[in-house]
């Protein structure tokens, strides 16, 4: 232009200069506003992506994440898969720490919540408009046309467990054994049946008459617990209640005849559980139950009144495993 050609070169070269300052001035100030943003997100596989995650609380923020180099935001959100999905999150923004615990049926909700979570801490007002227009109802369609609505999982868990067990009260002396379990795991509840066999063969008592005359025993039993839940995903547990249904076998030694005998074993009680999950599909539990019998079996040798062994009041029972969530 002429004004521009008419000045001198130095003049000229200072005009370009602070013609392209505000074009180098603005790059780097966009570039450290999307780093004042970071996201740490743990999640299993299967569940949406950290990009996913991060594009979301874009979206709710109107397509950008922008904060001024004064309020870094530092968020780290980790899911958690045990009879729900959960993730916890911890945020730190201009040096203000925070904690909080989402839960829902599957890992995109948890993800959605998580995104939502971190927007409405970046800018209340416009996170919460984007969220109450995408609330907003749909067009009603035709009847056929309609789609159907989405499954949401159910939020329960089969299982199928191992156990080792510990018996005092039952047999004459301290008793171990090994078993099984198959149940349901809720939020809130646990349903389990349990069965164990004695694996000890030295179960003895001793007859008061005739001299040398003894007794061995065994145990087979299936316990039905119901338990209530009263902690996380991450360590389950709470109280529990019993029904037990078993067979208690005996056979004489040192008598003129071996003599068999079995015993109907029906016990009820009381207990509680704990659970440490391993993951989304793993647990390792324990269980202490202490049962009273119905009726306590007693044994003796025929045309011998002295008893060999009668089943105390009271019993009590530990075990522990390892389980499969699915």
């Amino acid at each position: 232009m002429p004004c521009v050609s008419s000045l001198p070169p130095l003049n000229t070269t200072l005009v370009a200069v602070l013609s392209l300052a505000p074009l180098g001035w603005a790059l780097p100030a966009n570039a450290s506003q999307e780093e004042t943003f970071t996201l740490s997100w743990q999640a299993p596989d299967g569940c949406p992506a950290t990009s996913d995650v991060r594009a979301e609380v874009a979206r709710l923020l109107g397509g950008e994440i922008l904060l001024p180099a004064s309020r870094r935001f530092k968020a780290v959100a980790s899911v958690v898969h045990g009879p729900i999905w959960s993730v916890s999150i911890e945020t730190e923004l201009a040096g203000r720490s925070g904690r909080r615990t989402l839960e829902a049926a599957s890992c995109q909700e948890v993800a959605d919540a998580t995104a939502l979570i971190l927007a409405l801490t970046i800018d209340p007002d416009v996170a919460a408009s984007h969220a109450t227009r995408q609330q907003l109802p749909a067009p009603s369609v035709s009847a056929d046309t309609r789609p159907s609505p989405p499954k949401v999982p159910a939020p329960v868990d089969f299982l199928l467990g191992v156990q080792g067990t510990g018996n005092q009260g039952t047999l004459p002396s301290v008793d171990v054994g090994l078993g099984g379990s198959v149940g349901v795991v809720g939020r809130r509840f646990r349903v389990e049946l349990r069965g164990a066999y004695s694996l000890r063969r030295d179960q003895v008592a001793d007859a008061p008459a005739p001299s040398g005359a003894y007794g061995r025993f065994n145990l087979v039993a299936a316990t039905l617990a119901g338990c209530f839940n009263l902690g996380r995903q991450a360590w389950a547990f709470g109280p529990c209640a019993d029904a037990e249904l078993g067979v208690v076998s005996a056979q004489g030694f040192r008598i003129s005849q071996s003599i068999s005998a079995r015993s109907l074993w029906v016990a009820m009680g009381a207990g509680g559980y704990a659970a440490i999950s391993l993951g989304p599909h793993w647990s390792v539990p324990l269980h202490l139950d202490v049962l009273a019998p119905l009726a306590r079996p007693e044994f003796v040798f025929t045309n011998v009144p002295s008893r060999v062994f009668q089943a105390p009041p009271v019993g009590v029972r530990v075990s522990a495993g390892v389980e499969l969530h699915f």
